[in-house]
């Protein structure tokens, strides 16, 4: 008679049974500090039950794993870049996976040795959080036939391999038009690369809610940026050099709204009285920008927890139901946009 095999948990069926969280399990699993020694023992000995270690490696060894996931970006300097990450690792902590962040730093040279090593030492898969032009690394990991699934910008037409973001355009115009609401009439924006397809979204959807509003579109008005906080600096300056100055600006992103802040700042314009300002992403140090931000919130944290599941399951040899995948934006309404003041603004 065959004696019956213990059933083989996950990492959060763990959790779930012992009353704790993943990050509690996984501190056990990797041998870290911060558990009180009673949970660890009753971990521990969930672990040793369900043969959660033993049954994880030998996936692995079946598969022909690496247990290694390569996320790619730009660079390592903004709150959108950190809440996605913030996801894949949540969600990699469940699978066993470790991962490997690559900054190309917008180097062809650097994204060409990248490309190379990753070819030379393998991995599992690959999560591209690059802007689509980079077309190059897309079609040298899809001659490889390495899983990957890239994040953010979006190529017209679709694109032949699995993306997924969010509603841009439908933030651009969800910003402009909460500004409309409060009576203002002359709306700043500070794009990022118009180059960019997620660029173009914002500003397409700042011209609509102007257009549906029957106020003409001011090209003095819109200012390209690059998505930096000095672009936000400099492109406020420009703006507010005008002979005739908005009364509230939009940001592209928070990064550029906190540039717009010190610009305000330096000319003595107050926020909110004297110029209304709003970002887009809602990274995490916006509610504590002073005064705290209005901004339109990417869902950043489930994108990338998304991505993560998208291509594990690409990575096991399954189906994904929709390779194109849009989360919401939506708008977060803080202290930083009132109605304008009657009389002209003074800089």
């Amino acid at each position: 008679m065959e004696l019956e095999q213990p059933k083989r948990l996950t990492m959060s069926e763990i959790a779930r049974e012992v009353g704790v969280s993943t990050t509690t399990v996984s501190k056990v699993l990797n041998q870290l500090p911060g558990v009180g020694a009673q949970t660890r023992a009753r971990i521990q000995h969930v672990i040793e039950q369900h043969e959660y270690v033993q049954n994880h490696a030998a996936r692995h060894l079946r598969k022909g794993q690496t247990g290694l996931i390569d996320l790619v970006l730009m660079r390592l300097e903004g709150g959108y870049d950190l809440g996605i990450m913030h996801g894949v690792q949540e969600t990699l902590m469940e699978s066993g996976h470790r991962l490997a962040v690559f900054a190309t730093h917008e180097n062809e040279v650097v994204e060409r040795l990248w490309l190379r090593r990753l070819f030379d030492q393998s991995t599992d898969g690959v999560l591209l959080l690059l802007p689509y032009e980079h077309g190059e690394i897309a079609n040298s990991l899809l001659q490889q036939k390495i899983p990957f699934v890239a994040i953010g910008d979006r190529n017209e037409p679709a694109t032949n391999f699995p993306t997924i973001g969010s509603t841009i355009w439908l933030g651009g115009y969800t910003a402009t038009e909460y500004l409309l609401s409060l009576g203002h009439r002359r709306i700043g924006i500070i794009t990022g690369p118009l180059h960019l397809m997620t660029s173009r979204a914002r500003l397409a959807g700042y011209r609509e809610a102007l257009e549906r509003a029957g106020i003409p579109v001011d090209p003095a008005l819109i200012c390209e940026g690059t998505y930096l906080l000095g672009d936000g600096l400099k492109q406020t300056y420009t703006l507010l050099d005008l002979p005739e100055p908005p009364t509230a600006i939009f940001a592209g992103n928070d990064a550029q709204a906190t540039g717009v802040y010190q610009a305000l700042y330096q000319r003595n314009i107050r926020i909110p009285d004297d110029m209304s300002v709003i970002g887009f992403d809602d990274v995490t140090y916006s509610a504590q920008m002073a005064p705290p931000l209005t901004t339109i919130r990417q869902p950043l944290v489930e994108i990338g927890k998304m991505a993560t599941n998208m291509l594990l399951r690409l990575i096991a040899g399954q189906t994904l139901e929709s390779t194109n995948v849009e989360l919401s934006t939506s708008i977060v309404i803080r202290q930083s946009c009132q109605s304008p003041r009657s009389k002209a603004l003074s800089t």
